[in-house]
């Protein structure tokens, strides 16, 4: 498969380890082809690496953050308020953007926690991140008053390019449990763009009341639904005219509302948020990978078209 984007590529992060190894996702020449295939316009991976003497650029190292509030918003799920530099912030705006959480007792890497970018309060330079308490790692963050933030990672979406190009059109977005965290940002990023948002969120999960309130404060047109026995609601709002649908949930809920969605329109540009496992981040580990006709794909950094993914991945 040509063309890959990494959501890296002539970012401050590029080139990064993946262009020393020879499995560069983006550009052909750096992962052991003869012929340029890349896409990039006014960048090329392959000159800048080889012009500075085939370096890598600085990887992400941990910030020590500090924990100002902690919250128990659902049993057994929390909201975390902590203190980032300013810098962090303005990089964590963009839809998708998540960050790797460890302890700060914790000292290998591999304790690191993908956890998503819920909110950021730029007055106080906050971020605010919801976390489930499920195992040893997440209990241990909860307990602590401080820690390591790696960070932006920028690919829990699929589908980005989407909310890029979109401006003055309608949106449509269904979300259901943790999965609606990620609304903030994707919200804001198309309402800047003058985009029309509405909102329908499946009864079904758990519900994080603060996404709803943040929603509400920017006039978002917010529903309730059934998404299991109420689908004909959601095939009314499609005919009404929809040019996108960002569906934020698990695989199985994405997957649905692709159905759906292709029932009416084809056409209707499609987002879905990134579920995959996710433990460096870099591409380097391989615990994020899955197979898109036949090839591997890190998960992590690659930016996959939705409708492949969820029909060669999810088989």
């Amino acid at each position: 498969m040509g063309n890959k984007i990494c959501v890296d590529a002539g970012s401050e992060y590029c080139p990064c380890h993946l262009a020393k190894s020879g499995d560069c996702i983006s550009c052909s020449l750096l992962s052991g082809k003869d012929l340029c295939e890349c896409n990039l316009k006014g960048i090329c991976i392959y000159q800048n690496f080889k012009k500075n003497n085939e370096k890598i650029s600085d990887a992400r190292e941990g910030i020590l953050c500090k924990v100002l509030k902690k919250k128990e918003i659902e049993t057994n799920v929390y909201l975390i308020s902590i203190s980032i530099p300013k810098y962090l912030a303005h990089e964590l705006i963009h839809p998708g953007s998540y960050i790797l959480l460890k302890d700060k007792k914790r000292k290998d890497d591999m304790f690191n926690s993908p956890i998503s970018v819920m909110n950021i309060d730029f007055k106080n330079y906050i971020l605010d991140i919801v976390i489930e308490s499920l195992g040893p790692k997440t209990k241990d963050l909860l307990n602590s008053d401080t820690v390591f933030i790696k960070g932006p990672y920028t690919n829990g979406i699929f589908g980005i390019k989407y909310f890029k190009k979109l401006k003055s059109k309608k949106v449509l977005i269904l979300a259901k449990g943790l999965s609606s965290v990620t609304l903030v940002n994707a919200v804001n990023n198309l309402l800047k763009n003058n985009n029309e948002v509405r909102v329908f969120f499946d009864n079904s999960g758990k519900k994080i009341q603060e996404v709803e309130k943040i929603l509400k404060e920017s006039n978002i047109d917010i529903k309730h639904f059934d998404f299991k026995n109420n689908e004909n609601i959601i095939r009314k709002e499609l005919k009404k005219g929809v040019d996108m649908v960002f569906s934020a949930g698990s695989n199985h809920f994405n997957k649905n509302t692709m159905n759906i969605v292709d029932s009416i329109d084809t056409t209707i540009s499609l987002a879905i948020t990134n579920n995959n496992l996710i433990c460096c981040g870099e591409g380097i580990c391989g615990a994020c990978i899955v197979k898109i006709k036949g090839e591997k794909m890190k998960t992590c950094k690659t930016q996959i078209e939705p409708r492949l993914y969820l029909k060669e991945a999810l088989k």
